[in-house]
């Protein structure tokens, strides 16, 4: 099934430099429980930001939970990055756990997990009782667009009774609410307006390039960087990169990747050196903490995470294209 979707996009600045160029899907599934070892995916809608078409892939009955899943999973496979709600703790786990049942492989595009930003790096939630998507879709000014007349559990019992009965009216219910989940997720993208996002992608992790960035550390001498080898993973292991003193690794087999960069630490302020590392320093010149060929990270304890998260992504970028 599908539908069109008219509305303007969110395309802020920050997401554009993190997401620019991307293919992106806004996700979210239905499911007979929570527990993936035993209960079945039903319903999954994907909204295509580049198509702008909305699509779902229903299971009519529990015995046609691997078709569905498959064609679903197919999509979902196709992006580079998902936006959910809790889909790391839920949706995508959710999704693997039930393709590995079927032996289909795996799934894992980069997910932007909306839920994690605002609970971890947005002040909203002070003002919320809780962070139901339904709650931030309210004070976000939201709660007036969604048509849909269900809960969650709701969806679940109606589909339970569905089966039974073969009741088309039951059937649009569920579809209903589930393709206003993925609808309202799209219209609240705006909220990452209130939201520190690059502080967020420090500790959530970002995509850059065929890798996905999923932890950064920095001690007294060293960024480390670890992550996922998304596509095409390969075997490296290197002491140096273009006369930088960079530990990098990468590891086919387990489609993992680690790199570790010298840094200078003096007067309370940590630099990277963007010239050893073959950087053009053009790029970062936009920065105050820039300067003779030099990049502050960090600034008497004040990590300086937009500077941070570009110095990694340009140093892949230029990793990637001179391997």
């Amino acid at each position: 099934m599908t539908a069109s979707y008219d509305e303007e996009l969110y395309s802020g600045n920050i997401f554009r430099a993190y997401f620019d160029g991307l293919k992106i899907g806004v996700l979210d599934i239905e499911t007979t429980g929570l527990d993936p070892s035993r209960n079945k995916f039903i319903l999954g809608g994907l909204l295509d930001m580049e198509s702008r078409t909305l699509h779902q892939y229903f299971a009519e009955t529990r015995g046609e939970e691997e078709e569905a899943l498959r064609a679903f999973a197919a999509r979902v496979a196709g992006l580079d990055m998902v936006i959910t709600y809790n889909g790391r703790h839920f949706d995508m786990p959710f999704i693997n756990r039930r393709m590995k049942n079927f032996a289909m492989g795996s799934c894992s595009p980069y997910d932007l997990d909306i839920y994690l930003i605002l609970n971890g790096h947005s002040p909203i939630k002070k003002f919320l009782p809780n962070l139901k998507q339904k709650s931030v879709e309210n004070y976000m000014g939201l709660w007036q667009t969604r048509t849909d007349e269900i809960s969650g559990l709701e969806s679940v019992e109606l589909y339970n009774s569905y089966e039974k009965s073969g009741d088309e009216n039951m059937a649009r219910k569920i579809l209903l609410h589930n393709s206003d989940d993925v609808i309202q997720l799209t219209r609240l993208l705006t909220v990452l307006n209130k939201a520190d996002l690059h502080k967020a992608m420090f500790h959530l992790g970002f995509p850059a390039g065929p890798l996905i960035v999923e932890k950064i550390r920095i001690d007294s001498a060293s960024m480390a960087v670890t992550g996922i080898q998304r596509k095409d993973p390969i075997d490296y292991t290197g002491f140096a990169f273009g006369g930088f003193a960079s530990e990098i690794h990468m590891d086919k087999r387990t489609a993992s990747f680690s790199m570790k960069f010298p840094l200078i630490r003096e007067s309370g302020l940590t630099v990277v050196d963007l010239e050893s590392a073959g950087l053009d320093t053009g790029q970062f010149e936009k920065y105050p903490s820039c300067g003779s060929g030099f990049l502050v990270v960090e600034d008497h304890g004040n990590r300086k995470y937009m500077e941070i998260n570009h110095f990694i992504k340009a140093f892949i970028t230029s990793f990637i294209n001179n391997i």
